[in-house]
């Protein structure tokens, strides 16, 4: 019977469509204003396939107003490949995730990640304070935020 039971839920397993790769092109800011994680706000963008997909989250709670998701402009692509490849080259320099400590707060870390010759490329940016830098900065205000996640924090915070 169990011989039965595995072979049915390997055929079954089988049925199902090979997954779809991860979405690349992705940068998610979080933000720490303050010690407590009621505070913390969480902005994701993706760009796929000429959109961008936003989704925001403070605190432990739900996700805001909804997600987000709209067709590209030129702009909105060339910041967002400005940012990435500033992470990819070096310009904002990337930490080890297990090795690197959490600074106290105020503080923001940005996770980032792009294909890069069929393979995803991915880091961990960590900074004391909350302002962003200036690709970062140019991102956001090319999608309409002049504001990281939300907050009233400005660069050189």
């Amino acid at each position: 019977m169990r011989g039965t039971l595995a072979g049915l839920l390997a055929l079954c397993l089988s049925a199902f469509p090979a997954a779809h790769p991860a979405l690349a092109n992705r940068v998610t800011v979080e933000v720490w204003p303050d010690s407590s994680p009621d505070h913390v706000m969480f902005c994701s963008f993706a760009l796929d396939d000429g959109w961008i997909s936003m989704v925001r989250v403070k605190g432990v709670g739900m996700p805001g107003p909804g997600p987000m998701r709209w067709r590209a402009s030129r702009t909105e692509v060339d910041a967002m490949s400005a940012s990435l490849q500033a992470f990819v080259a070096g310009e904002l320099g990337s930490v080890d995730p297990y090795a690197s400590r959490t600074p106290p707060a105020p503080f923001l870390s940005i996770t980032w990640m792009t294909r890069l010759d069929d393979r995803l490329a991915t880091g961990l940016y960590l900074q004391q304070g909350l302002g962003l830098p200036e690709p970062l900065l140019d991102t956001l205000a090319s999608l309409g935020i002049d504001q990281p996640c939300g907050l009233t924090a400005k660069a050189g915070e």
